[in-house]
């Protein structure tokens, strides 16, 4: 077994891979290390990108992006469909205004939040297949933060696969997908408690999954009492106000990255109802009153005072 750990996408990541060649497992990380680097660098918007440039570009008209991340924005549009506008590809036109690492903090303004909210509607933006294009109105901005980390976790799994790995891990930020088995077994995978790190909510045993978690307790800070964190309604411009935290489990992580960002708006009662109609696709939520709920496929993983 080998392990590689370290940073991308403002985040920690750890690989592990399982195999009796160390030198062929050694080469496989080093290579989904790379990769993982590569999204980042394609699809970042705090340092110059081409995503950054496109923002650059609003207003201008069709711009030609690389296929990959023409294909994720469409990819990103269709998620905001399906989430009715939870998920928003163009929520950065509001996002601009929350800094979570400003000392002292500030909240923007009512006013500030509605002027912004008017450059937020993912249904605006053009993406042109054939062309390989993508128009965005002027004054938008397009942040990947909900679905570039999941899709990046896919193509670091994709390049242990190709280079004949039967079994491993790709967690970046605790968000996961898992392959293949350990030792003849399921991959245990425990779910905690986000105000308690040390409870568990789930034990899950999974293999050929992922595991991504979204929640208030990635970033946010504190002002007169009240808490203020990164996940913002697109909808509203503030705070998300639906979940403390949703866990997702599905196939494919950009689209479990996506869905656990929109449970975490939507709420646990529209959540659950949105994970019941979609194939293939389980979750657990936290509601804003530390109740925990989960879809039917779940229920017998939730452990301790959870189970119902």
């Amino acid at each position: 077994e080998r392990v590689r750990v370290g940073g991308v996408m403002g985040t920690d990541f750890r690989l592990t891979a399982v195999g009796e060649e160390a030198a062929s497992l050694e080469a496989a990380l080093t290579a989904a290390v790379e990769e993982l680097r590569r999204v980042e660098d394609l699809m970042t918007d705090w340092r110059p990108s081409p995503l950054s440039t496109l923002n650059l570009a609003a207003g201008k008209g069709p711009q030609e992006l690389p296929l990959e991340l023409a294909a994720i924005i469409g990819r990103g549009q269709a998620m905001g469909a399906l989430t009715e506008g939870a998920f928003d590809i163009t929520f950065a036109g509001v996002g601009k205004l929350w800094d979570f690492k400003r000392t002292p903090p500030q909240v923007p303004t009512r006013a500030a939040v509605a002027a912004a909210l008017r450059n937020v509607d993912f249904r605006r933006v053009v993406v042109d297949e054939e062309r390989v294009t993508v128009s965005l109105p002027r004054g938008f901005r397009i942040g990947l933060g909900g679905i570039a980390k999941g899709y990046g976790i896919d193509r670091a799994m994709k390049v242990l696969r190709d280079r004949g790995v039967r079994s491993a891990i790709v967690s970046v930020g605790g968000d996961m997908k898992v392959l293949g088995q350990r030792r003849g077994a399921p991959w245990e995978i425990g779910v905690s408690h986000p105000r308690d790190k040390e409870r568990a909510l789930a034990a899950l045993s999974v293999s050929n999954v992922c595991v991504v978690t979204s929640g208030d307790y990635e970033r946010f800070f504190e002002l007169d009492g009240e808490r203020y964190h990164h996940i913002l309604d697109p909808r509203t411009g503030f705070p998300s106000t639906g979940c403390i935290t949703a866990t997702v489990v599905a196939a494919n992580a950009e689209y479990a990255d996506a869905l656990a960002t929109a449970l975490c708006v939507l709420g646990p009662e529209r959540a659950l109802a949105l994970v019941e109609r979609l194939p293939r696709v389980e979750a657990i939520v936290v509601g804003l009153d530390g109740a925990v709920a989960a879809s039917r496929g779940l229920r017998s993983s939730l452990v301790g005072e959870h189970k119902r």
